[in-house]
């Protein structure tokens, strides 16, 4: 009995590993980077502050209209996340993939979309650019998403504009139910925090002087081999915590 329960074990890591290697190939099927160079770091400061100060520390603070977020960050901090962008801003073409994403995540994550062929469809549009910019990019992208909810809920109590478009997105409710829901935000910020960590580790493995990277040997080459993983997992992700939030939009919070 114990061999063929690890027979069964043996055939379903084998079958994993088979479907897992048919999923890489097909998102290698995706790459085609035209050597185009993007400025990643100060993107990655701005998507940073906006989900450290999205993420709300109190939820009665942004019930009675007294919070702004984590208000705690240090101003030099805030300065130095928006220095990059205070002469040209994002360059238009960026800006424009970054709304295209946007779109992708907000109109096709929702209702139980198929995960996979989302987390696909914006490596389709990243095509042309390399891996970590594919993952900053789509980092932005998820950042507008989730710093709209956060914004509009931190701003419904006290702005009547943003109390219109609450009223319209069911935030009130939302709002109104947070610490029976509660938990599925500590897992959409928990991941958040991952998702960060990780593309921080690809930025920071990229950036490595060529010396270290120019021989294919291991540990470098295996390093290497996992940062297409790494992209598609962190957006795939991203698609994960989109979904769970459009959900709560239509939830029924009816005892």
């Amino acid at each position: 009995m114990q061999q063929q329960q690890q027979v069964v074990k043996k055939d379903r890591r084998m079958f994993a590993s088979s479907d897992d290697n048919a999923m890489m190939k097909q998102v290698m099927g995706t790459h085609s980077p035209d050597g185009r160079d993007v400025e990643l770091e100060p993107i990655l400061n701005v998507v940073e502050e906006t989900l450290h100060r999205a993420i709300p520390a109190n939820i009665d603070g942004v019930i009675n209209g007294t919070h702004n977020g984590h208000i705690d960050a240090l101003v030099g901090q805030e300065t130095l996340a928006f220095s990059s962008f205070e002469d040209d801003g994002i360059p238009d073409g960026l800006a424009n993939v970054i709304h295209k994403i946007s779109c992708e995540l907000s109109c096709k994550c929702s209702g139980g979309a198929d995960a996979h062929g989302s987390t696909m469809a914006i490596l389709n549009i990243l095509s042309s650019y390399s891996w970590e910019a594919k993952v900053v990019i789509s980092l932005g992208a998820f950042a507008v998403n989730f710093g709209e909810f956060w914004l509009v809920a931190q701003l419904f109590a006290t702005n009547p504009l943003a109390k219109s478009v609450a009223l319209l997105k069911q935030l009130p409710n939302i709002i109104e139910h947070y610490k029976s829901i509660k938990p599925r935000f500590d897992a959409i910020n928990e991941l958040i925090k991952v998702m960060l960590e990780v593309t921080k580790c690809i930025i920071a493995f990229k950036n490595l002087p060529y010396q270290y990277l120019q021989d294919d040997t291991p540990p470098k080459s295996t390093a290497l081999s996992h940062i297409p993983t790494a992209v598609y997992w962190s957006i795939k992700s991203m698609v994960a915590c989109v979904s769970q939030l459009t959900s709560l939009l239509g939830m029924n919070f009816e005892v």
